[in-house]
């Protein structure tokens, strides 16, 4: 009766001697797992600003001597973006933003022009005319 007892123990314990010898790995072994990043390019959505000096069309013939940017409702301004000083009838390029809302200021000669919630939309060119 003994050895009925003993059986199932010993078969037990070999089956788990077995489990855990299989889990080791056979001693070193390893797996290299290569990973291939994926970059996604997602194209901005922007347009080109300029600016046109159209004093020339009023007669006060002002100089333009300063314009900045901001997205709407914010104080987030560009600085002058203006190269130089832009005289009566010309028009300049002045870059490429994001498409959104912005607001715009303009010093002249004589004073100044604000500009409010002027959408600049992707693909197109907005021009601010000054006058």
């Amino acid at each position: 009766m003994f050895a009925l007892r003993t059986r199932p123990i010993a078969c037990l314990l070999l089956i788990a001697t077995a489990s855990l010898l299989a889990g080791c790995g056979g001693g070193g072994g390893y797996e290299e797992v290569y990973y291939e990043e994926v970059v996604t390019v997602v194209p901005l959505l922007v347009g080109d600003v300029e600016v046109d000096n159209q004093t020339d069309l009023t007669g006060s013939l002002e100089d333009l001597y300063d314009f900045q940017l901001a997205p709407a409702l914010t104080d987030l301004w560009s600085g002058n973006l203006l190269p130089d000083v832009i005289f009566p009838g010309e028009i300049i390029y002045v870059g490429t933003f994001d498409e959104d809302l912005y607001d715009a200021f303009a010093d002249l000669d004589l004073g100044f022009v604000d500009f409010f919630d002027i959408f600049v939309e992707a693909g197109f060119t907005t021009t601010f005319e000054v006058y």
